[in-house]
């Protein structure tokens, strides 16, 4: 005898075969986290990133119950780290802490990439963000942006940036901000911060991008004078010092450093959700507000999709001002 199956039975076996099929996610996502949980920092030990990734991984280890490691796999601006959890197995065991500029500078200007750090995430949570200042040694005079301008416009090749390093995030928001006042400098890069302060204080560079801890015991002794807040806010402790918005450079507003959490793309979106609810529980938590604050940073703990809409956003953006300054790799 044929079987001639009814509508409802098709119905019925197809949300079976669809439960049986979705199971091992559902499983594996109740059962998550069943043994150490390990979250990749690409940047050394000691710096803000892994400070807030150490902060980050009690936080939920308090909460989910599970020893949650902080493991610092360093080189190529990130890249090696952020590459090894893009191809770890999707299961909430093996997560990233980043920096702006591993997914959104680093994926322009290196050769050597071979991931799409946008697609190759599941983008959990923003959890900080802050801002920069463009700085400028006591010793070129200079008072205002205005005056950079005006040098930097007079005297072509005359006035020099430094950068801690070629090819990072303070590499490429420097340039944008010339891009934006229509101004050509030449850029010296050094291999790190310790070895740019000293030629900045002496002014063999003119002017510098840095971060406000770095900024702040420099500008008190008098030894550098802010010009303009590159981000979203001014500095409560440099009211005079514009944004880059104030004088219509409105670009400058999304160059910003900011730190998130990340899973490989393919993990079940109830890890997903729990972590960033652990993200935002964290952030509220008074040891990781202090380490915030200190480092004159804003809580930003997201949602998975603001988190991916402000990746994509940067991407596009770094790419484009990468491109007008010759750092593109492509």
């Amino acid at each position: 005898m044929i079987f001639h199956p009814t509508r409802r039975g098709v119905l019925t076996g197809g949300a079976a075969l669809t439960a049986m099929l979705a199971a091992p996610a559902i499983v594996r996502a109740q059962s998550w986290p069943s043994r150490p949980i390990t979250i990749i920092c690409g940047f050394s030990a000691g710096g803000t990133t892994d400070a807030l990734a150490r902060l980050l991984a009690g936080s939920l280890s308090e909460r989910l119950g599970q020893p949650v490691l902080v493991e610092n796999r360093t080189g190529a601006a990130g890249a090696i780290g952020m590459t090894a959890v893009a191809n770890a197995a999707p299961d909430g065991n093996t997560l990233l802490f980043s920096a702006v500029g591993q997914l959104t500078v680093v994926p322009h200007v290196s050769t050597n990439l071979t991931i799409d750090p946008r697609a190759a995430f599941e983008h959990i949570s923003l959890l900080a963000e802050g801002d920069f200042l463009l700085n400028a040694s006591a010793g070129s005079g200079f008072e205002s942006f205005e005056d950079l301008v005006s040098a930097a416009t007079d005297n072509p090749g005359a006035v020099l940036y430094g950068t801690s390093g070629a090819g990072g995030n303070l590499h490429l928001f420097t340039e944008a901000a010339f891009q934006a006042a229509g101004i050509n400098l030449r850029g010296i890069h050094y291999a790190g911060g310790s070895a740019l302060m000293p030629d900045l204080l002496n002014n063999q560079v003119q002017v510098s991008l840095n971060s406000y801890p770095i900024s702040a015991p420099y500008i008190e002794e008098g030894q550098l004078k802010p010009l303009l807040v590159v981000g979203r806010e001014r500095n409560a402790s440099y009211p005079d010092v514009p944004l880059g918005a104030d004088l219509g450079y409105d670009t400058l507003s999304s160059c910003v450093d900011w730190f998130g959490l990340h899973a490989p793309a393919g993990t079940p979106r109830e890890i997903v959700d729990e972590l960033a609810a652990g993200v935002k529980e964290a952030s509220q938590e008074q040891a990781l507000k202090d380490r915030i604050e200190q480092g004159s940073l804003r809580n930003v703990a997201s949602t998975p999709e603001e988190f991916a809409e402000r990746i994509n956003s940067d991407y596009e953006l770094f790419g484009e001002i990468a491109s007008a300054a010759g750092m593109s790799a492509s």
